[in-house]
């Protein structure tokens, strides 16, 4: 069982320029269906786990927007420990090129 999950809910052409190290790739137009499958279902068609209900999760997207909205379903859908990651892929590239430099 893993601690947290980092899901990424941009679009798999939007996933091609990157993807935040550990993250794994749900877009936001597939979450909702996602979560209601069965769990083996679920890993056969995204290649990982469903996270639990009590599993923290953690959404990002390219600029937040996205991942407010992948926060709403889960809770809908009975997560609880949901954060958001509001700077999403735009803070973290941002971050990553300041170390670079």
């Amino acid at each position: 069982l893993k601690d947290s999950y980092l899901i990424d809910v941009r679009e798999p052409e939007e996933v091609i320029q990157g993807m935040i190290p550990s993250a794994v790739n749900l877009p936001l137009s597939v979450l909702a269906t996602a979560l209601h499958l069965e769990p083996n279902t679920f890993k056969e068609k995204y290649g990982f786990n469903k996270p639990e209900h009590p599993q923290e999760v953690i959404f990002y997207c390219r600029s937040g927007v996205r991942s407010t909205t992948a926060s709403d379903v889960a809770k809908r859908n009975g997560y609880t420990n949901i954060l958001n990651y509001k700077g999403s892929w735009l803070e973290w590239v941002e971050k990553e090129n300041k170390k670079s430099s």
